[in-house]
């Protein structure tokens, strides 16, 4: 048996050391001793400078002598901010010595303070000639060693091809339904928010249309969502490069929809792209409830320890606050998917209805393909308890 992500974050919640930024500019931290009955000198109080998550260095807070209860407010040196680059500080509290149940720097508690953002750019137009043809029911843009394909029937990226190879599986839509986990079994999600399972398979197109803007080509498709009563619109903004900058903008036509259980798109990749690599939250599984005891990072995982393997098959693997993540082979190709907005992604080598279908992880086929969801938020896991609670708002 091996912890599952839920572990780490009861671990963060119940921690007996607690850190809050007072002030960023000079750096000052209160920690507070929520122990019943020990002073913190059994700790080393530990600081990282993370640069775009990486460690740029390191200190050690002083607070001995902080009894139980207590508050002290210290200061830690002002670490440079990069232009354009992020900055975070990882505190972090670790035994100076072994205990019976834990190694010599274990850490008992950890914190991270975002004290800059990194800089995000639109798509900018790049050298490079585009072609951009209306075939058929299909939209064609190419240039250099790429060409991208619109489907005109559903708004869909169909085709995605580079030096002649095709990368996708399966085409990139709009997707909007998160299969339920054990929880959220027992409470009826399936039935509350069912209406969204095939909202974006039923979508119908108003409108597409292409046009070419300051040396970019842009698409722009407009829907409905006739199962919701909504309208959806999706543009793809292509430069010289082969560079895709997707928006999407979702608009109710009523009120009283069910709660949609995540917002974003789904793609299927080559199974080749099967190391994954990711600055967000990380590095083990992490949903907008239960992501504290995640810190920002980078980290790199193989697509089969990517996933999470519960005793039950359920939804699984996604990653909260990714600034950026990338798939890639062995061969050094690769797909790197960077947000506008800090994005959620989860990727698996099965489809959805297969983590619906199966009892047993066993169960789970190792498909062809590497079953991608990009999201700008995605519903939480709920846990109050398991036997009817629903999510927090």
């Amino acid at each position: 048996r091996v912890p599952h992500p839920h572990y780490y974050q009861v671990q963060k919640t119940y921690q007996p050391v607690e850190f809050e930024l007072v002030e960023q500019n000079p750096l000052r931290i209160k920690v507070t001793n929520r122990y019943g009955f020990l002073s913190l000198d059994h700790l080393d109080l530990r600081y990282d400078v993370v640069v775009d998550g990486k460690v740029a260095g390191s200190g050690v807070v002083p607070c001995r002598e902080l009894l139980p209860g207590d508050s002290r407010i210290v200061e830690i040196p002002q670490p440079a901010a990069p232009a354009g680059q992020e900055v975070c500080i990882n505190l972090s509290a670790q035994l100076k010595s072994a205990e019976v149940w834990a190694e010599e720097g274990f850490r008992v508690a950890r914190e991270q303070f975002v004290l800059h953002r990194g800089a995000v750019d639109s798509i900018q137009p790049s050298p490079g000639q585009l072609d951009v043809q209306e075939v058929g029911g299909e939209i064609r843009i190419s240039g250099g060693d790429f060409e991208l394909v619109v489907s005109k029937a559903d708004g869909a990226l169909a085709s995605w091809t580079k030096n002649g190879a095709e990368l996708l599986r399966g085409p990139l839509a709009p997707y909007f339904w998160k299969p339920a986990n054990d929880n959220q079994k027992r409470n009826s999600y399936d039935r509350r928010l069912g209406v969204w399972k095939n909202a974006a398979e039923t979508r119908t197109i108003k409108q597409v249309e292409v046009r070419r803007e300051n040396g970019l080509a842009v698409v722009h498709c407009v829907m409905d969502l006739p199962d919701i009563s909504a309208e959806y619109t999706l543009d793809y903004t292509i430069n010289g490069e082969g560079r895709i900058q997707v928006q999407t903008e979702y608009q109710p036509q009523k009120t009283g929809i069910a709660l949609m259980p995540k917002i974003g798109m789904r793609m299927q990749l080559d199974d080749r792209f099967d190391t994954i690599a990711w600055h967000g939250r990380g590095p083990f599984e992490n949903y907008p409830d239960r992501k504290t005891g995640a810190l920002i990072g980078l980290y790199e995982a193989s697509l089969s320890s990517f996933i999470t393997d519960y005793i039950v098959p359920q939804d699984n693997a996604n990653r909260c606050d990714v600034r950026w993540f990338s798939l890639s082979d062995d061969q050094g190709a690769w797909i790197r998917v960077t947000g506008l907005q800090d994005l959620c992604f989860r990727a698996w080598p099965y489809t959805e209805s297969d983590l619906e279908k199966a009892q047993h992880p066993f169960e789970l086929p190792v498909r062809n393909l590497v079953n991608l969801n990009i999201d700008l938020n995605i519903h939480g896991v709920g846990g109050n308890d398991a036997w009817g609670a629903r999510t927090l708002d």
